[in-house]
This record gives C-alpha cells, sequence and structure tokens, in this order.
C-alpha cells in the first residue's frame, strides 16, 4: 500500500479525550498515556517534578485580549476611558501567577507569523496613577459601572484572568461586575452584541489580518459579513475603510503595508486591548521514546509523530 508522504510510524493510534485537568495527570502519571496536549497551567511544575516525564512547549498563535466597543452615550466612546482600562491591567502579573510564565505579552493581536504583524508597536505601559488621571479627564473621577464578560472553559485559566482584570479594575475606582460562563452561552452573547468589554481569544488560521480585522473591528454589519465577533460593536469609519480597501490588494509587499496600517491605527484607537500569547504545553513519556514537535497551529498529526 503507497501512502501520501510515506507510512506512518504507528499502526495504531488511540486518542482519549480526558477533560478534567488531575485525571489527565494521572494518566500520563501511570503511563497510561504517551502524550498530553493542553497540560494545565496549575500542573506544570509537578509534571516537571517527575523523571519520567519531558514537557514541551511553544509559543501558541492565539492571542488573548479584552474587546471592547466605543458606542456613543458609553463610557468607552471616549479614547482616554479606553487607554485607562488597558494602562490598569497588570499584565506582567497575569502572566506571572495566573499564566505560571506560560504566556508572552501582546501588543496587538496578530502573532509574529501573520501578514499584518508589525514589530515597532508597543503596549500600553501599566500605570493605574495615569489611569486615574485619564478617568478624571474624560468626568469620571468618581468611576462608572463596567461589567467584564467572558467565557471559564474556554482559554487558559480564562475565569482566573477575568477576576483578575476585575481587581485591577476596582483599584482604579470602577464599579465592577464580573460576567463569565460557560463558552457555549458567552458566545451567543457576544455575537448577540450583549458585551461592551469581554475576554476572548483569536488566532487566524490564514495567516493574514485582513479576515481577522473584518470579522473583530470592522462595524457591524451583518449583510456584508462584517463584525461577526465585534462583540462591544466598535466602529470606525476611517478603520473600515482601509478594511475593505485591504481586502483587493494581491501584491505581498503592499497587502502587507496596508494591514500593517490598519494594525497600528486599531493599536492607536484602543479597538482592542492585548494581553498576552498563550504558550502550548505537551508533556510526554519519556520511556515511550517518541519524536515530537508542536505545530503552530496545535494540531497533532499521528504520522508526523516519530519513534
Amino acid at each position: 500500500m503507497d501512502y501520501w508522504e510515506g507510512a506512518p510510524e504507528f499502526k495504531t493510534v488511540e486518542i482519549k479525550p480526558i477533560t478534567e485537568g488531575a485525571t489527565r495527570f494521572a494518566a500520563i502519571a501511570a503511563r497510561q498515556v504517551d502524550l498530553l496536549s493542553g497540560v494545565p497551567v496549575p500542573m506544570i511544575d509537578r509534571i516537571k517534578q517527575n523523571p519520567a516525564i519531558e514537557i514541551v512547549s511553544r509559543p501558541a498563535r492565539r492571542c488573548i485580549y479584552m474587546g471592547i466597543g466605543n458606542q456613543k452615550g458609553t463610557p468607552y466612546e471616549d479614547i482616554r476611558v479606553r487607554k485607562a482600562l488597558a494602562m490598569a491591567i497588570n499584565e506582567d502579573e497575569i502572566i506571572k501567577t495566573i499564566m505560571r510564565g506560560q504566556a508572552t505579552p501582546a501588543a496587538q493581536i496578530p502573532d509574529i507569523a501573520t501578514i499584518g504583524y508589525d514589530p515597532s508597536l508597543k503596549r500600553l505601559p501599566y500605570d493605574p496613577a495615569k489611569a486615574k488621571a485619564l478617568l478624571k479627564e474624560a468626568g469620571y473621577e468618581n468611576g462608572f459601572d463596567i461589567t467584564i464578560a467572558g467565557p471559564n472553559d474556554r482559554y487558559i485559566n480564562d475565569k482566573q484572568i477575568c477576576e483578575a482584570i476585575a481587581k485591577y479594575l476596582s483599584k482604579i475606582g470602577l464599579n465592577v461586575t464580573l460576567d463569565v460562563k460557560p463558552k457555549s452561552i458567552f458566545f451567543d452573547e457576544l455575537t448577540s452584541y450583549k458585551h461592551p468589554f469581554y475576554l476572548i481569544g483569536w488566532f487566524d488560521g490564514s495567516y493574514d489580518l485582513g479576515r481577522s480585522a473584518q470579522m473583530l473591528i470592522h462595524s457591524v454589519d451583518a449583510d456584508k459579513g462584517m463584525g461577526t465577533y465585534n462583540g462591544g460593536m466598535y466602529s470606525n469609519a476611517a478603520l473600515d475603510g482601509k478594511i475593505i480597501a485591504s481586502a483587493s490588494i494581491l501584491d505581498r509587499g503592499e497587502r502587507e503595508a496596508a494591514l500593517q496600517a490598519i494594525n497600528r491605527k486599531s493599536v492607536e484607537d484602543v479597538a482592542w486591548i492585548p494581553l498576552h500569547y498563550q504558550q502550548d504545553v505537551y508533556a510526554m513519556l519519556k520511556a515511550s521514546n517518541i519524536k515530537f514537535t508542536p505545530r503552530p497551529d496545535r494540531w497533532i498529526v499521528a504520522k508526523e509523530i516519530k519513534k
């Protein structure tokens, strides 16, 4: 029998879906599995202490960020408020304490492999004092009510990240309500535009910011299929024009320049608040003697695993 790209080295492959973190750790510790995908962050240190198991990790393409609207009549309409929210979040602390170091700070949504990534972009600095000053300038010296929405079962420690952000925003005088729920409910609400401020993750398999921008920050236009995941209904006519114009650019260099311009404008206008890129973490049983290199798309292709 002939095989595309050659025959795999394994005759059979058994895939075991194990959702509970402690049970998954027990499976590899008891040598019931050879490879564990999506190692729970709280268990990384424990796994590292087991000499029979090897940890393998690589930077993920998925960016975790806070979506935010700018609808008229809301506090978010004022860019000073959007900047204040961004500057109130201590992302370094989130990475250290919640992500256990298994994340990289993000200044933009596209990752380095995506056309439109701009290495010149920088994060707004963590500065709660400046955040308070911006709120005062915008007329919100006494704060305002804000709800942080997000899933509690979709991204690594998503609920804990939302809880941390609630703490940071409370420190600058905002009256914070936390609204985290199962992804099956959250995403239905997000695409119904019920949340002006929310946690979400994103990476684009097309490696092109154009598609992402159409779905995430183009003004909501159901007829054109734009703004599907623009839950806060952010809207910027100039940015919309750039996004639409970029769709017809085929030249690689011109397209990259156009998408970088969209990226820069989205960051300048605080169309979203990037938090971090996740880290993909796997565990391998050393006794299995398998050779496994993680893919950037997180797919595990059996024929790519070698003995």
